[in-house]
């Protein structure tokens, strides 16, 4: 999804997941003012609808989609050179929060499945 948005309008297309499957997708050489030229596209798994997200100025934003560091052409690798600190500054924050769910977790007693009636399809 992210590719044909960054494709058709020649923007800047953060795609957004709950769940870390989020991206960045670059098309060709960034403007002059490549901050204008940003759309972020939030997933909403339960009713399975693409909706615009508009987020502040200056946010972090997750790093290239795995695909694109294969495909881009040199023009749009400069794009990088624009985002990189706002990709790292993403990449801690979910680090940090990965971390923090997992001392969380560490706190919480096992969920017993063999007893709920409402998981027997499972088990």
């Amino acid at each position: 999804m992210g590719h044909l948005i960054a494709c058709a309008y020649d923007m800047v297309c953060i795609y957004l997941t709950r769940y870390g499957f989020s991206e960045t997708f670059f098309r060709s050489a960034p403007p002059p003012n490549p901050i204008d030229r940003i759309i972020y596209v939030g997933w909403l798994a339960k009713s399975r609808h693409f909706v615009q997200v508009y987020l502040k100025s200056g946010c972090p934003i997750p790093t290239t989609s795995p695909e694109w560091n294969l495909h881009h052409t040199e023009l749009a690798e400069t794009w990088l050179y624009v985002f990189v600190d706002k990709m790292h500054e993403f990449e801690r924050l979910k680090n940090t929060d990965k971390i923090s769910n997992a001392e969380k977790s560490k706190l919480e007693p096992p969920i017993e499945l063999a007893g709920d009636s409402s998981f027997h399809v499972f088990i």
